[in-house]
Parts: structure tokens; C-alpha cells; sequence
């Protein structure tokens, strides 16, 4: 992109990507569409939604489940206080810069993140899912490192099966906060 092409708030959401965010594709206004975003017809990423079947491999095939490369040793989840007690995480564990990004940046990363008061869109209640997932968004949400996962399957209610990551012990924890990361590690200790 040259100097002078785009607006200027485009211009510093490049600026601000972290390379592998940068290279996903986009939506109409530009956002890049996560690995794990689900697509709905033609194509037209719904960003209230996780795609089962990618968010499942990203699990598995140990992918970043924003950018969808490979994981690095060091990876990081964001979830609320259950993520960090049980060391279960629905959503794909993140390579670090995702994760930090997303955590940190309410123009371009995750507005459900940074907004305490966010809601889930789609109805979580009718829904199978593993009684460890919200069915609200914490109140306070976390960013929390991790040297490594293993895909687990857990058997819902409905006698169906959800993968989840099963995360080793954590090796730093940090509280989201209006966009910034607060050291919360006092909370390992407990």
C-alpha cells in the first residue's frame, strides 16, 4: 500500500497488525477475517460466530486461531476466570502477538473483548455446549501464556462432543483491561 492510498484510520490499522493478522483476508471494510471466523453465503465473514470445523483443526493442528499458522511453543488464550481455573479453552489457543493485539487494540482487534457490557449475539442457551463455556461474557476476561495444549474431546449433554483445548500450567497471566494487560499473576498462586 502506497503512502497515500486508503484513509488515514486504514493506514493505521496496517501499520498496527501484527504481519500474520495482516496477510488474512478481508472483509468489504477491510477487516482482516480470522482463521476461525465463520463464512456465510458468499462468503461474508460473520464475526459473532466461530466456524466449528476451523476452530476444531485449529485446536488439533496446534494453529493460531486468528492467524492460522503454526503455533510457536509459547501460546495464549483469552478467556474469563473458568478458562483460567479449569485450563480449558473453547476458542484456539493464539500465537502471542495475536493474542496481545487482539487484546489491546478496540479499533481492530476484539470489541467483545474491550467492552465489559458485550454481550453474545447468537442465543448460547438452545445450544449444546460444555457446561466449563459462559454463557455470558465475564465480566473480567484474561489473556494467560501457556508453553503448550492438547485437544481434549468433552461429551455434551446432548450426547454430541466438543473439542476444547487442554492447557498446561500457566506461565503468565495478565487481566484485559480497557484495552490494556494487567499483571494478575498473584492469581496462579492461589
Amino acid at each position: 500500500m502506497s503512502a497515500d492510498s486508503g484513509s488515514a484510520i486504514e493506514r493505521r490499522l496496517a501499520a498496527q497488525l501484527p504481519d500474520p493478522i495482516a496477510a488474512r483476508p478481508k472483509d468489504a471494510r477491510g477487516y482482516p477475517i480470522s482463521f476461525v471466523t465463520a463464512l456465510g453465503a458468499g462468503g461474508t465473514p460473520d464475526f459473532t460466530e466461530l466456524d466449528g470445523p476451523r476452530r476444531a483443526k485449529a485446536i488439533i493442528e496446534h494453529l493460531c486461531g486468528l492467524c492460522g499458522q503454526p503455533l510457536p511453543l509459547v501460546r495464549a488464550v483469552i478467556g474469563g476466570p473458568q478458562v483460567v481455573e479449569h485450563h480449558l479453552a473453547m476458542d484456539p489457543p493464539m500465537c502471542v502477538p495475536c493474542a496481545v493485539f487482539a487484546a489491546t487494540h478496540p479499533a481492530a482487534g476484539c470489541p467483545f473483548l474491550l467492552n465489559p457490557n458485550a454481550r453474545y449475539r447468537k442465543d448460547r442457551a438452545t445450544r449444546p455446549s460444555s457446561p466449563l463455556v459462559a454463557q455470558e461474557r465475564p465480566q473480567r476476561m484474561y489473556l494467560a501464556r501457556t508453553f503448550a495444549h492438547e485437544a481434549i474431546r468433552l461429551a455434551l449433554p446432548d450426547g454430541s462432543e466438543e473439542v476444547m483445548a487442554r492447557c498446561a500450567r500457566w506461565t503468565g497471566l495478565e487481566e484485559i483491561r480497557s484495552g490494556q494487560l494487567v499483571d494478575a499473576r498473584h492469581l496462579l498462586s492461589r
